[in-house]
């Protein structure tokens, strides 16, 4: 790096789902040439300096919310998959002004911060400051148009409008829905008020283009019908693909080799990161359903629960933690997930035919993109039960259609680099402020 190397800080948090992308962005900004830092929470530090980039710590991590929620992992993942709101009011809104003392340090000096849309502080912080702020937004559902809304249980919106009274229909509920997403965000709107700053931003949801603000789509272009909404601001840049294979156990990964070598490839059970917690009763339905389809099965469940399920499976079954989905997926013969951004782009890369088992709005959402594809068939999460799964598993095994519709999306998405291209963008937005003399 020169000292005129821009300076570009990612701004994050959550679950790995919401960490990889900013990971395999910030990678890409380093082949740029630009200095990277990734602010985050202190339970992700050890994945940020093992992708070679800098960290800067903004908060305690899972741990210290739970304490403060008093709550287990397995406890919190059952609350927000009941609750939309409850990342909202209970984790986000009343943490506002210290998540803003602890990453607005960070904002000196800086030529770009990048943000996940759900990081109000730190867009706070780059506003109050003036530098350039680049939104990433990684699911489709947080960049809705008329054309195409957000699809999830009780939506208001037409899915597939068509005609000109369905599109303003939709418009219209655009409309109604950004107005009472700002009703309940009082405290935000008290918090950016307290800042001497307009109210009303900083908001993302169903208005993410705010004037000056770039938003950047970290996702496949096949996702959307249409253009998404922001107009002329939103760059879909494509899918980013990052692996912690530091987290891999070495003889974990042999088991797994000597297990996909030894027969037909199986059904691969996976609820990521975070819904893992709370997955013992999916992953015995998914054995079950292994079982009664006589399939080939690969679980990857809580490391926690990985020997009790291990004691109940067949030999036919393996049972892992933490495996990369980009070398295991491509070998399996359908992939059963939660519909995670993350989790659904590397799917749609190893063009096999999906079953998605959504639990919140977002994973709704994306399952209904994927099921418009053609590539995967829908199950919510709520109504999983082994004779459920066995019943889509058969269906998609009879189905031959998915397979190759699964082929043709693996050949596009392939070819997507949006870490890439995205950084290119932020190195972009970074030197045009640094060449104003500011």
């Amino acid at each position: 790096m020169t000292p005129a190397s821009p300076k570009i800080l990612l701004v994050t948090f959550g679950s790995r789902g919401d960490l990889h992308p900013f990971v395999a962005v910030g990678q890409a900004l380093l082949r740029e040439g630009c200095r990277t830092v990734v602010a985050t929470t202190a339970d992700h530090r050890d994945l940020v300096l093992s992708a070679g980039l800098e960290y800067a710590e903004i908060g305690p991590g899972a741990d210290g919310f739970l304490d403060s929620l008093g709550l287990d992992h397995s406890g919190l993942a059952r609350s927000l998959a009941e609750n939309d709101r409850f990342l909202f009011e209970k984790i986000l809104f009343p943490h506002l002004k210290q998540g803003f003392n602890s990453v607005d340090p960070f904002c000196e000096k800086c030529d770009a911060i990048i943000v996940h849309p759900l990081a109000f502080s730190a867009q706070a912080a780059a506003q109050k400051r003036g530098v350039p702020l680049v939104l990433l937004t990684l699911s489709p559902i947080l960049l809705p148009s008329a054309a195409d809304p957000p699809n999830a249980p009780g939506s208001p919106f037409i899915s597939e409008p068509v005609g000109r009274f369905a599109l303003a229909y939709n418009r219209l509920a655009l409309r109604v829905a950004a107005e009472l997403a700002w009703l309940w965000a009082a405290p935000l709107r008290r918090f950016r008020r307290d800042l001497g700053m307009p109210p009303r931003g900083g908001f993302g949801f169903f208005a993410p283009t705010e004037a000056g603000v770039e938003t950047i789509a970290l996702f496949s272009s096949l996702l959307t019908k249409t253009p998404p909404g922001g107009g002329d601001r939103v760059l879909v840049a494509g899918h980013s693909f990052f692996d912690d294979a530091r987290a891999e156990d070495e003889g974990e990964r042999e088991r797994l080799e000597r297990f996909l070598s030894e027969g037909p490839a199986p059904i691969v059970f996976t609820l990521g990161s975070f819904f893992v917690h709370d997955g013992l009763s999916y992953f015995r339905a998914g054995l079950a359903a292994a079982r009664g389809l006589r399939e080939r099965a690969v679980l990857l469940a809580r490391r926690e629960d990985v020997a009790a399920l291990q004691h109940e499976a067949a030999p036919e079954v393996f049972v892992g933690a933490y495996l990369r989905h980009s070398h295991l997926f491509p070998r399996a013969k359908i992939i059963v997930h939660h519909g995670g951004v993350g989790t659904s782009g590397q799917a749609m890369k190893a063009g096999r035919p999906q079953l998605v088992t959504p639990y919140l709005g977002e994973q709704h959402d994306n399952a209904a993109r994927l099921e418009r594809l053609g590539v995967a068939r829908v199950l919510p999460g709520k109504r999983v039960t082994a004779a459920a799964l066995e019943q889509e598993l058969a269906a998609l095994g009879k189905d031959l259609s998915y397979g190759a519709n699964a082929g043709a999306v693996a050949a596009k998405v392939a070819g997507e680099d949006g870490a890439t291209v995205a950084a290119r963008r932020i190195k972009e937005v970074a030197r045009g402020w640094k060449g104003t003399g500011r």
